[in-house]
Formats: C-alpha cells, structure tokens, sequence
C-alpha cells in the first residue's frame, strides 16, 4: 500500500491566499527538465495541480492539446488569465475530470507530496493512454550550491525552502512506494537532474521563499521579519544590494515512468 502524503489540508490550501505572487515568483523547471519528462509527439498532455500554470504556459509549443487541473480557485483563476484558451478545469490528482485514456502524459510539477497516492495512481493510470508517460518533477533553489545552503541554513527552520538536498532522495523513495508495487500499473521509475540558473535580486528571491506554504502560515509579523532577514542575508552573502542582479541556482529534480 503507498504510503499517504503527511502534508496537512491547512498548507495545501495556503497557496491560494498568495495566488498572484505565486503566478509571477515561482519558475517554472526548465525546457530539458520537461522535454525529458514528455514522451515523443504527444497529442494530449494534463499538468496535474497546476497552480498558476508556470508550466502549463510552456505546454502549447509542445503540444496540440493541453489540460489543465488545479483545485484552489484562486491558483485556477490565475492560470486561467495567465492562459485564456487554455482548457482549465477545477479537480484533484484523486478525481481527474477527464476521460478515460484521453492523454499521452500527465505532468506533476511539485505537487506529488500533496497527493493521496492510494487513490491519485490508479486515477492517473485511468486518464493515460498505454504506454503514456507520467512525469513527476519538483523545481527548487539548489541548496546543494554551497553558499545558498549557508544563506538558507541561516534563516532557521521556517526558511521557506521546499527541500534541503537531503529529502530529495526521500522523495524517490515516496515515488517508488507508489508507484513500484507489483500492482503497479506503471513500468520502472527512471531519474534525472537539471540544473539551471535565473537572474533575480535579492528582495525577489524572500518574495520567491514568501509562496512557500511553511512562510505563507507563518504569522504576520513573524512572516515579515523572517523575509527581511532573508533579503539582508543574502545582500551580505553576496555583497551586493537588495534590488541588484544575480544568478540564482536552481535544481529540477525529476522523475518519469510508463503506464503499462
């Protein structure tokens, strides 16, 4: 049986309440992170939990025809806008409003760990074609630099960051209790990383760490004060000002298999 998600509703649903920073902070991974993830010619693609559509709004080129679902009102009214023709419907990873075998891939962009995955894997399974892909990616700022693991570790344990290097590998263990089972309906697991950098400052990377949902819940003035010392870090890590330029490391780690 897989194990379900520890994630509380309470957080899952704190991205709502900052929809519009969301839509324009987080990136979304990069062009090889999704190439690998998408199999060849697909006709049909679902980004599953699609927030504000970061990714979403990279599909079209890619594709002819894209879904997308995402549950929180506010993060599908921002994606919606951010892609007016886009097909956008309310729904969760646990009742996909799509037909049976109606796409070639469905795409999970750092939402997988919100899933019930006893019930998400069959209903993803139903909505694929055989034989299509499903591609699991969390997109992050790459604590495993260095320096930004230094910045990062001096902000506390309320730090915003989605996951220090170390969880990385317990997410592929998440994955394979899954989704490695002998009633699997999917093939083997195969793993990648991408790395890329982003230019930004250093007051738009504490608005970045403020769409994370241990920030987003933080109380006001705790929240505050935690992205005002994130800021004046990262300004005396880099020795530079809070508006001025610099390149960001960023870490997709990424994960696809096959539905059999």
């Amino acid at each position: 049986m897989a194990t379900p998600s520890p994630a509380t509703p309470d957080r899952a649903a704190a991205f709502g309440l900052v929809a519009e920073e969301y839509g324009r902070l987080r990136p979304a991974p990069q062009d090889e992170a999704i190439h690998w993830m998408l199999p060849q010619h697909p006709s049909a693609v679902l980004d599953l939990a699609a927030g504000a559509g970061a990714l979403t709004a990279l599909l079209p080129s890619r594709v002819p025809e894209v879904h997308a679902v995402e549950p929180d009102d506010r993060m599908r009214a921002v994606l919606a806008e951010r892609l007016p023709g886009a097909d956008v419907q309310p729904g969760t990873a646990e009742a996909i409003p799509l037909p049976d075998a109606s796409v070639d891939a469905v795409i999970v962009a750092s939402a997988w760990h919100w899933f019930d995955t006893d019930r998400a894997v069959p209903e993803i399974a139903r909505v694929l074609r055989p034989g299509g892909r499903l591609g699991i990616v969390w997109n992050s700022i790459d604590r495993r630099v260095d320096w930004v693991d230094r910045w990062s570790s001096s902000l506390g344990s309320h730090d915003g960051q989605p996951a220090p290097s170390g969880r990385f590998p317990r997410r592929g263990e998440l994955l394979r209790t899954a989704l490695e089972t002998p009633q699997s309906p999917f093939a083997a697991l195969e793993h990648a990383d991408f790395t890329t950098t982003r230019r930004t400052t250093p007051a738009r990377t504490a608005a970045l760490l403020g769409t994370y949902s241990r920030v987003i819940l933080l109380p006001e003035q705790q929240r505050r004060a935690l992205l005002a010392r994130a800021v004046d870090a990262l300004c005396a890590q880099l020795g530079i000002g809070p508006d001025d330029a610099f390149d960001l490391p960023f870490h997709a780690s990424t994960w696809r298999t096959a539905r059999r």
